[in-house]
């Protein structure tokens, strides 16, 4: 366990030091938008924001794009740019909770694979080079949804009412 700490904070602090930025976090109205509405939405858009931020695995997202395909989407013709807007968000904190999950996966095997070698090499090139990215998305990924929220600003349960 001692180990896996101190990978963390190598990990954390080779991280800023190496890309000189430090990891934003995801808008806590952002999260609050995505618990409170998630449960109340029907289940085709939920459907939709589930699937679009798997495949949006290992990319980077761009919330205008994204917003852009969701209105080319048939599924959701018909709807107003803020509810579009409504649903990149949903996507993105979904996003940033699949990258959560990997990123937990990885030091699990991580501390797992520590404890089955008697190595100091605990973390390889690649282990380090997923990790990295997985961070940069989700850095990124909560720059992107903190402008759309500011979009999105004081609409928020107008377009969970809409997708109800």
């Amino acid at each position: 366990m001692k180990k896996l700490l101190l990978f963390v904070c190598i990990l954390f602090t080779s991280y800023k030091t190496m890309n000189a930025q430090v990891l934003k976090a995801i808008p806590a109205d952002a999260n609050e938008f995505y618990e409170t509405s998630f449960p109340l939405l029907r289940t085709p858009i939920k459907k939709i924001i589930l699937q679009t931020a798997e495949t949006l695995k290992r990319h980077t997202i761009n919330a205008d794009s994204l917003a852009e395909a969701l209105h080319k989407n048939p599924e959701l013709k018909g709807m107003s740019k803020n509810d579009l807007e409504g649903i990149t968000v949903l996507i993105m904190v979904q996003a940033t909770k699949d990258a959560d999950a990997d990123l937990k996966k990885m030091v699990m095997e991580i501390s797992h694979n520590d404890k089955n070698n008697s190595t100091d090499d605990n973390i390889t090139a690649s282990q380090n080079s997923k990790l990295q990215m997985i961070m940069n998305r989700k850095s990124d990924m909560a720059e992107e949804i903190g402008y759309v929220m500011k979009k999105i600003s004081g609409s928020q349960q107008d377009i969970i009412d809409s997708l109800k």
